[in-house]
């Protein structure tokens, strides 16, 4: 029997934390004086940090250094993230529960980097179901860029063909069909406007999904 693994991207997948993404990006801009709106970034939702602030800088005139942006950031996005008392979405949980259950590999690729990946998953109960985690700072590039799933199929020892991945951006759903990869999109009014038409197969609710909608919908 063919093997497959699952790859799931977080930020607006497995939490609903894309707002804070906005929110935390927004505020970094204003405190460097740039006066943006949610609508005017969301299409960048799905990048690295080191890929989305140069794009900043040119597109909103941010004469600030790369390093103090990240570094701002860096101290602002924890805090709202425990203000928001963000948990799993709903459906989530048991849906790893499941895939794990069936005994297939499961897998993150996100462009969160690794240490905030980690204490997001620890906070919300979701850590233990994966079985490799693998940020988009950790590889050449980001997301659209297939890299980071690409990366995450051979750390989990499985062929790019062989995997379902469940993306709710439209840089995300890029870079994993971009890889070879099946993909769920996920509609998540929280992400912003995002184009899910790469998708194979789409769902707003996690408790309609189960390991049987995507191996009956895989043509593979």
């Amino acid at each position: 029997m063919k093997k497959h693994a699952f790859i799931f991207d977080m930020d607006g997948v497995l939490i609903d934390s894309q707002p804070i993404h906005y929110d935390a990006d927004i505020a970094m801009m204003a405190h460097f004086g740039a006066t943006v709106t949610r609508q005017q970034i969301e299409q960048y939702a799905g990048m690295t940090n080191p890929m989305r602030f140069p794009i900043y800088q040119k597109v909103f005139h941010i004469a600030a250094d790369l390093e103090d942006m990240l570094s701002y950031r860096a101290e602002i996005v924890r805090k709202l993230f425990l203000e928001s008392h963000a948990h799993a979405i709903r459906g989530s949980k048991a849906l790893l529960e499941q895939i794990q259950a069936a005994g297939s590999p499961i897998g993150l690729a996100s462009s969160t980097d690794h240490a905030l990946i980690e204490w997001i998953l620890q906070t919300i109960g979701l850590l233990p179901y994966f079985d490799v985690i693998v940020s988009g700072e950790e590889v050449p590039q980001g997301k659209p860029a297939p890299d980071v799933y690409l990366e995450a199929a051979r750390q989990l020892d499985v062929c790019a063909q062989d995997c379902f991945v469940v993306e709710d951006s439209t840089n995300g759903l890029r870079a994993a069909k971009a890889a070879g990869m099946w993909v769920l999109g996920y509609q998540n009014p929280t992400s912003g406007k995002q184009d899910l038409s790469l998708a194979d197969v789409v769902t707003d609710d996690f408790t309609k999904v189960s390991v049987k909608t995507f191996l009956q919908n895989n043509e593979n």
